[in-house]
Protein backbone atom coordinates (compact mmCIF):
# COMPACT_ATOMS: atom_id res chain seq x y z
CA UNK A 1 0.00 0.00 0.00
CA UNK A 2 1.12 3.17 -0.69
CA UNK A 3 1.92 5.60 2.54
CA UNK A 4 3.30 9.11 3.54
CA UNK A 5 6.54 8.61 5.48
CA UNK A 6 7.32 10.60 8.60
CA UNK A 7 10.96 10.01 9.83
CA UNK A 8 12.30 10.67 13.08
CA UNK A 9 9.33 9.55 15.28
CA UNK A 10 10.45 8.61 19.23
CA UNK A 11 10.23 5.31 19.59
CA UNK A 12 7.79 6.03 22.58
CA UNK A 13 5.21 7.92 20.76
CA UNK A 14 4.80 4.48 18.43
CA UNK A 15 4.48 2.53 21.54
CA UNK A 16 1.53 5.01 23.12
CA UNK A 17 -0.20 5.11 19.72
CA UNK A 18 -0.01 1.31 19.50
CA UNK A 19 -1.28 0.89 22.96
CA UNK A 20 -4.04 4.04 22.08
CA UNK A 21 -3.17 6.53 25.18
CA UNK A 22 -1.74 8.76 22.52
CA UNK A 23 -3.98 9.56 19.32
CA UNK A 24 -2.60 13.03 18.05
CA UNK A 25 1.11 13.71 16.68
CA UNK A 26 2.56 17.33 16.40
CA UNK A 27 5.31 17.59 13.68
CA UNK A 28 7.56 20.43 13.44
CA UNK A 29 10.49 19.53 11.12
CA UNK A 30 10.38 20.85 7.75
CA UNK A 31 9.88 17.53 5.81
CA UNK A 32 7.90 16.09 8.07
CA UNK A 33 5.30 19.15 7.95
CA UNK A 34 5.82 18.91 3.96
CA UNK A 35 4.51 15.24 3.93
CA UNK A 36 1.75 16.27 6.71
CA UNK A 37 0.02 19.02 4.61
CA UNK A 38 -0.18 16.74 2.09
CA UNK A 39 -1.87 13.65 4.43
CA UNK A 40 -5.50 13.79 4.13
CA UNK A 41 -8.10 12.27 6.01
CA UNK A 42 -8.45 8.74 5.44
CA UNK A 43 -4.78 8.95 3.84
CA UNK A 44 -2.42 5.92 5.59
CA UNK A 45 0.73 7.77 6.93
CA UNK A 46 4.00 5.28 7.90
CA UNK A 47 5.81 6.58 11.34
CA UNK A 48 9.27 5.35 12.02
CA UNK A 49 12.06 6.37 14.33
CA UNK A 50 14.53 6.02 11.55
CA UNK A 51 15.95 8.98 9.88
CA UNK A 52 15.39 10.51 6.65
CA UNK A 53 18.74 9.55 5.50
CA UNK A 54 18.47 6.56 6.99
CA UNK A 55 14.90 5.55 4.89
CA UNK A 56 15.35 2.61 2.60
CA UNK A 57 13.84 -1.19 1.91
CA UNK A 58 13.40 -2.95 5.35
CA UNK A 59 12.63 -0.54 7.37
CA UNK A 60 10.02 -1.00 9.79
CA UNK A 61 7.42 1.06 11.47
CA UNK A 62 3.52 1.88 12.39
CA UNK A 63 0.91 2.12 9.75
CA UNK A 64 -1.76 4.26 10.82
CA UNK A 65 -4.62 6.41 9.29
CA UNK A 66 -5.76 9.71 9.35
CA UNK A 67 -8.31 10.55 11.03
CA UNK A 68 -8.15 14.51 11.38
CA UNK A 69 -5.60 17.35 10.91
CA UNK A 70 -5.07 20.61 11.72
CA UNK A 71 -2.63 23.16 10.38
CA UNK A 72 -0.90 26.28 13.28
CA UNK A 73 1.25 28.79 12.90
CA UNK A 74 2.79 29.67 16.01
CA UNK A 75 5.25 33.10 16.55
CA UNK A 76 7.92 33.19 19.03
CA UNK A 77 9.57 36.28 20.07
CA UNK A 78 12.87 36.59 21.37
CA UNK A 79 14.06 39.88 22.57
CA UNK A 80 16.77 41.43 24.87
CA UNK A 81 17.37 45.26 25.81
CA UNK A 82 18.42 46.02 21.92
CA UNK A 83 17.42 43.22 20.05
CA UNK A 84 14.26 41.53 18.82
CA UNK A 85 14.03 38.78 16.63
CA UNK A 86 10.68 36.77 15.88
CA UNK A 87 10.49 33.14 14.69
CA UNK A 88 7.71 31.78 12.65
CA UNK A 89 6.70 28.42 12.19
CA UNK A 90 4.21 25.75 11.10
CA UNK A 91 2.67 23.14 13.16
CA UNK A 92 0.77 20.52 11.59
CA UNK A 93 -0.98 18.12 14.25
CA UNK A 94 -2.31 14.65 12.72
CA UNK A 95 -5.05 12.76 14.62
CA UNK A 96 -4.05 9.05 13.72
CA UNK A 97 -5.50 5.44 14.06
CA UNK A 98 -3.42 2.76 14.23
CA UNK A 99 -3.52 0.14 11.63
CA UNK A 100 -0.50 -2.50 12.19
CA UNK A 101 2.98 -2.79 11.96
CA UNK A 102 4.84 -2.42 8.31
CA UNK A 103 7.85 -2.43 6.23
CA UNK A 104 9.15 -0.28 3.54
CA UNK A 105 9.38 -1.99 -0.19
CA UNK A 106 10.23 1.73 -1.67
CA UNK A 107 10.56 4.78 -1.03
CA UNK A 108 9.39 8.03 -3.50
CA UNK A 109 11.24 10.84 -3.21
CA UNK A 110 11.37 14.31 -5.08
CA UNK A 111 13.22 17.34 -3.53
CA UNK A 112 14.85 17.96 0.14
CA UNK A 113 11.57 19.48 0.90
CA UNK A 114 9.04 17.67 -1.21
CA UNK A 115 6.14 14.56 0.38
CA UNK A 116 8.41 11.44 1.37
CA UNK A 117 5.96 8.47 0.10
CA UNK A 118 6.50 4.45 0.21
CA UNK A 119 5.66 1.60 -0.93
CA UNK A 120 4.63 -0.53 2.92
CA UNK A 121 3.75 -4.24 3.48
CA UNK A 122 2.09 -4.81 6.67
CA UNK A 123 3.74 -7.27 8.55
CA UNK A 124 1.84 -10.13 10.96
CA UNK A 125 4.75 -11.81 11.88
CA UNK A 126 8.15 -11.50 11.63
CA UNK A 127 10.46 -13.94 9.81
CA UNK A 128 13.69 -15.41 11.35
CA UNK A 129 16.49 -15.04 8.90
Amino acid sequence: MKCYVLTGISRSFIDELLRRNIRTLEVRSAHNVATALKADVGDCVFLTIARINDLSRGVSGLIAEVTGREIMSQSIFYSSPNYLEECELTVVRLKLAPKGVGRILQVRRRGLLDTIEADVVETSYFNAR
